[in-house]
C-alpha cells in the first residue's frame, strides 16, 4: 500500500505539471524536489524515519512546496520536528511501552497515513484553485498535529486520562483515551497550524485561524473517538475494513487516514457554507 499510495502521487504529480503547470510551477515544483530530497535523507539519518519512509517524503513534500507554497511547507515542517522530537523525548518514558503505532522511526504508512489528505487537497488546490481546498490541506495537517502533540504529551501526563466513548479511566497512551493536559495541548496544535494558515491565504484571517483550528481539534477528537471504538476493548469490524485482521499499528494509520481526511472535509465544507 505504502508503494502503490507512492506510485499514484508520483503519476498525478506528473500529469498536473504536464497539464496544468507553467515555467514558475515546474520551477517550483524542482525546488520542492531537491529541498525534499535534503529533509528525507537528513531525517533519515538524524533516524527520525525508515528507509520505505524516504520516497514518500520526497514525494509529499514535492507536492507541498510545488502545489501549496512555502507556508504551507513550513508548518509541515514544524509538525514533522515537534512530532519528531516529542516522541524521541518519550522514547525511555516509563509508558512507552504502552505507545502503539507511535514508534520512534516514522515508517512509509505512517507518513501516508499523516499526509495522504494534504497532499490530494494540494493537489486539488493547484487544479482548480478554489480557496477552500487549500483550506481544507492545513485543516488535515492541523489534526495530524493536533492528534501528535495530544499523544505524546498525553503520555507524559501524569493526570487522569478517560476513555472518550465510556468515560472510564484508562492508562495513558491508550488508544482513544484523553486527558485535560494532551486535549489543551491538542488545541495549541491545530491553533500553530491555523496562525500559519491564516498567514498564506489572502482571505479574512480570524475566519482561516478559525477554521483550521476548529477542524483541526474536532479531527483529533474523532481520532480518539474511532480509536476508542475500534481499537480497544472488543474486536470491532467497521462494513469495510475487518479490524480484527489489522496489526495494532495499521488500525493506528488507518485511523489517522480518517481524522485527517474528516478534518479537512470539515474545514472545506465550513468554507463553503459560510
Amino acid at each position: 500500500m505504502n508503494r502503490l499510495t507512492s506510485y499514484g502521487f508520483i503519476f498525478a504529480l506528473i500529469v498536473l505539471s504536464i497539464l496544468e503547470g507553467d515555467a514558475a510551477d515546474h520551477y517550483a515544483l524542482f525546488q520542492g524536489l531537491v529541498f525534499s530530497l535534503m529533509i528525507a535523507y537528513s531525517s533519515f539519518i538524524f533516524t527520525w524515519i525508515t528507509i520505505d519512509a524516504v520516497l514518500p517524503v520526497i514525494i509529499l513534500g514535492t507536492i507541498i512546496f510545488g502545489f501549496g507554497g512555502w507556508v504551507l511547507t513550513i508548518a509541515v515542517i514544524v509538525f514533522f520536528i515537534t512530532g519528531s522530537l516529542l516522541t524521541r523525548f518519550n522514547r525511555d518514558d516509563m509508558h512507552s511501552e504502552k505507545q502503539i503505532g507511535h514508534e520512534v522511526r516514522r515508517d512509509g504508512v505512517q507518513i501516508w497515513a499523516n499526509g495522504f489528505w494534504l497532499a490530494v487537497f494540494c493537489s486539488l488546490w493547484f487544479m482548480v484553485e478554489i480557496d477552500g481546498l487549500l483550506i481544507a490541506a492545513f485543516s488535515a495537517l492541523s489534526v495530524a498535529t493536533a492528534d501528535t502533540w495530544a499523544t505524546e504529551i498525553g503520555l507524559s501526563s501524569s493526570g487522569k486520562t478517560f476513555n472518550l466513548s465510556t468515560g472510564h479511566s484508562v492508562e495513558p497512551g491508550t488508544n482513544g483515551g484523553v486527558s485535560i493536559k494532551g486535549t489543551f495541548f491538542s488545541f495549541l496544535g491545530a491553533l500553530l497550524i491555523g496562525f500559519f494558515a491564516s498567514q498564506a491565504m489572502q482571505l479574512n484571517v480570524l475566519l482561516v485561524l478559525s477554521s483550521v483550528t476548529v477542524a483541526g481539534f474536532l479531527g483529533s477528537l474523532i481520532d480518539s473517538y474511532i480509536g476508542a471504538i475500534y481499537q480497544n476493548g472488543p474486536k470491532k469490524n467497521s462494513a469495510f475494513l475487518n479490524w480484527s485482521e489489522l496489526s495494532d499499528e495499521k488500525k493506528n494509520s488507518v485511523v489517522n487516514w480518517l481524522s485527517t481526511g474528516s478534518g479537512g472535509i470539515i474545514a472545506l465544507l465550513f468554507f463553503l457554507i459560510v
